[in-house]
């Protein structure tokens, strides 16, 4: 071996100690920072079960602030009752019985304490069939809604004649309770149909998809709509956007709806234009078989 083969692998030997030197400096750094990371992920699960225990306490709460309420709601209604028929009775007697010794006033005035005695008998069935829901045991099975929508239209013409005309897309079957399902379809499409009726030529459309294992509905309509802004009050207990002198109804229908299409694990939304109609979207889950 010469000198210069010597010097060659003297520097080689040395390029690759401080190739070396470096690689350590390198893994030592990433191991520091590793080590960090590591720190930074076990304070995040920390916080993360803080909050997650947090979040059940707030569940629990919430649900037993809806079991009290729900309670609430039902034994008031419950004991408005027969106050309420006492009003409407004696009113209604005396409408009867003593209407000849009465002026145009006064049987005016017994009118509206009845018109109010049946509106207030309505808002408390509302109550408690929002009441009920949550007590309510769900029988799920397969659900055509094609069937369900049908059923429905036909209650609605039986029950309250219009003129609506109504186009119905084929719709997919479900997986869902059909008792609950038909009442949340009894008040989307009863108010389709009333909130368009003034319109001069009222129309209701009716389509739907299935998205994954969702199957997503709309319920359209021409009617007199609403503000956005407002969307966010729609499913409120006791929130109306249109006045009763408008519109009749005891602003429940749809907090029963959502708490319908809740118990379900689906999800319902809203769009609409003054002026220009509303649609009414829900899911619920597809039937799979």
């Amino acid at each position: 071996m010469n000198v210069e083969d010597t010097t060659l692998s003297k520097s080689e030997l040395a390029r690759q100690k401080a190739e070396i030197e470096q690689l350590a400096a390198d893994l030592l750094a990433a191991n520091k920072k590793l080590i960090l990371q590591n720190a930074e992920i076990e304070k995040r699960a920390a916080e993360l079960i803080i909050i997650n225990r947090e979040l059940k306490m707030a569940k629990d709460q919430l649900e037993s602030s809806n079991r009290e309420l729900e309670a609430f709601s039902y034994s008031v209604a419950h004991d408005l009752r027969a106050p309420l028929r006492g009003v409407g009775s004696y009113s209604q007697m005396l409408q009867e019985d003593y209407a000849p010794a009465l002026d145009d006033n006064a049987r005016r005035l017994l009118g509206n304490i009845q018109k109010s005695a049946d509106r207030m008998g309505t808002l408390i069935d509302d109550l408690l069939s929002l009441s009920r829901l949550g007590k309510k045991e769900m029988r799920i099975g397969r659900l055509d809604m094609a069937d369900a929508v049908a059923r429905v239209l036909e209650e609605c013409r039986e029950q309250d004649s219009y003129r609506a005309e109504v186009v119905i897309h084929p719709l997919p079957a479900v997986r869902a309770d059909q008792a609950l399902v038909h009442h949340a379809l009894t008040n989307l499409i009863g108010n389709a149909l009333k909130y368009s009726a003034k319109n001069e030529h009222p129309r209701i459309e009716i389509s739907a998809g299935v998205d994954g294992g969702e199957a997503v509905f709309c319920i359209a309509d021409n009617g007199v709509g609403f503000d956005m802004k407002y969307v966010h009050k729609l499913f409120g207990v006791f929130q109306r956007l249109h006045s009763e002198r408008e519109f009749e109804g005891t602003g429940v229908g749809l907090a029963t709806v959502k708490r319908i299409i809740d118990r379900h694990g689906g999800r319902i939304w809203a769009e609409g234009q003054v002026g220009r109609g509303a649609k009414f979207y829900f899911t619920l889950p597809a039937w799979e078989g």
